[in-house]
């Protein structure tokens, strides 16, 4: 009796599973909504997962682009900027010709330049990024971002130059003064536009009266006085320096 019970209930589960049917299978439409939700919410694990489905699942949609795209924002979301730059490079080759690729193309730069480190530590993010907004330049001459990448390339610039000047200064303070020299010479050369260069040109000029060279530690200082630096305590201690040579 027992058995039988057993039997009777197994062919009502079967019985119930088979009048459910199969799943129903969701499309990327669905996904899309879903995911679109999650991004706004900032649910961006989520939102990840829906917009990954719609890539995956769904290569022939007309919006995989858009959801190639708000995938690799996603992960910018959550600060996964290496897994954000990989999937706008993924748009950039893959979908050529999408009205998502300029923003993806500029992303791709703000990606690596998130993952930046200050400028006393290894800088390749920062040449990175500085390759990538300069394509961006280059390829999408009426962007609307063109004026931000080009911010973005000073910044960068702008910190390269400060790694520059504290390998100089690393040199200046241990004496040196050829290496100093060196390092200060080949940031004036390498980042004339950055507010770096008059600090490197002002130690320079150190350098040369440590040498004994006073007229061309004299003409550095000169120089930075009469050029555009915006440093009122650098001004005012070259001006201090400079007295003290006349004195000398």
């Amino acid at each position: 009796m027992m058995k039988s019970k057993h039997i009777y209930l197994a062919i009502l589960v079967v019985a119930g599973c088979a009048s459910k049917g199969p799943p129903e299978l969701k499309g990327a439409d669905y996904y899309f909504d879903e995911g679109g939700r999650d991004f706004k919410r900032h649910r961006y694990v989520e939102a990840v997962e829906s917009f990954q489905r719609i890539v995956s699942n769904f290569p022939g949609h007309a919006r995989v682009a858009e959801a190639q795209y708000y995938l690799a924002e996603s992960y910018f979301g959550m600060d996964e900027f290496v897994n954000a730059a990989f999937e706008y490079e993924r748009l950039v080759d893959t979908y050529p010709s999408s009205e998502w690729r300029d923003d993806a193309q500029y992303m791709i730069g703000e990606s690596y330049f998130e993952q930046s480190h200050r400028a006393e530590l290894d800088q390749t993010e920062t040449y990175e990024a500085l390759s990538a907004f300069r394509r961006f330049i280059e390829d999408n001459a009426g962007s609307p971002l063109i004026a931000d990448a080009r911010a973005r390339i000073a910044e960068g610039r702008a910190r390269l130059a400060k790694k520059q000047y504290l390998a100089g200064r690393l040199y200046h303070r241990q004496g040196h003064l050829e290496a100093a020299r060196m390092a200060y010479e080949q940031l004036l050369m390498a980042y004339p536009t950055t507010p770096w260069y008059w600090d490197g040109l002002a130690q320079l000029a150190d350098v040369a009266r440590a040498e004994g060279k006073v007229e061309e530690a004299r003409g550095h200082w000169q120089e930075v006085l009469q050029g555009d630096c915006e440093d009122d305590e650098l001004l005012a201690n070259i001006r201090k320096w400079v007295a003290e040579l006349d004195v000398e």
